[in-house]
């Protein structure tokens, strides 16, 4: 779940709005989004928010609202907040803008966000970046990381609506994995970067490899074989 301020635009929210929307598509991360006229009143209401989507003619007061968030950081040091200016209404080229200011909003997230779940080593909270996937077996959730073996009563619907918006995707009915971790993807077998090797069905294959092929070229990423890492 994330926050938007849209400051000073009066005609741009139903675009800004549809824009998010179809970038998310079926993930589960939400969003709402919060209307100001101007950057006085935003300051004026002490609420913080991930993402400032400001009108460029308001550009000049800027000062308010940077040394509001910088006087919050300072309690938060994880917190990251993005802003981002563009023309009311919005163009085409602007809610690219804005899109990627999302993407990396969730990319940062993804780097601190951490989930508590009752364990069989008890309450663990485990940075969702480091697990590798989830595995449901004998009425048990397998939550695996590099360096630890958890686990939990749960189920995969349950995990898939607490992560789906990180890069995890369902190549099976029994499991759940981080793509970040995939080193390679071969036949209907999906190799981690810890080496193991995950079963891909059949009837999710075509859907799985177009979701980690969008991911690739979103980052640049070649499919290459990687030697396990050493962090947890």
């Amino acid at each position: 779940m994330f926050k938007v301020a849209l400051c000073g635009f009066k005609d741009s929210k139903h675009i800004i709005d549809a824009k998010i929307f179809a970038f998310l598509g079926s993930s589960t991360t939400g969003y709402t989004i919060f209307e100001y006229k101007t950057i006085e009143e935003l300051v004026e209401v002490n609420e913080f928010y991930d993402l400032y989507f400001i009108n460029k003619k308001l550009r000049e007061n800027e000062n308010l609202l940077i040394q509001q968030i910088n006087e919050d950081n300072k309690t938060d040091k994880k917190k990251l907040r993005f802003i981002t200016y563009a023309d009311d209404p919005v163009s085409d080229n602007e809610c690219d803008g804005i899109i990627d200011c999302i993407k990396r909003h969730i990319e940062y997230d993804s780097m601190y966000l951490a989930i508590e779940f009752l364990t069989d080593k008890g309450l663990r909270s485990i940075a969702v970046s480091k697990i590798l996937f989830f595995e449901y077996g004998n009425r048990k959730i397998k939550i695996k990381t590099h360096s630890n073996e958890y686990y939990c009563d749960d189920t995969l619907q349950n995990i898939s609506s607490l992560v789906g918006g990180y890069d995890f995707l369902q190549p099976h009915k029994s499991f759940i994995v981080n793509i970040k971790h995939i080193t390679c993807i071969k036949n209907y077998l999906i190799t981690m970067n810890d080496s193991t090797v995950i079963p891909l069905s059949q009837k999710k294959s075509n859907e799985f490899r177009k979701a980690y092929k969008k991911y690739l070229e979103k980052h640049n990423t070649r499919i290459r074989k990687r030697k396990p890492s050493n962090w947890h």
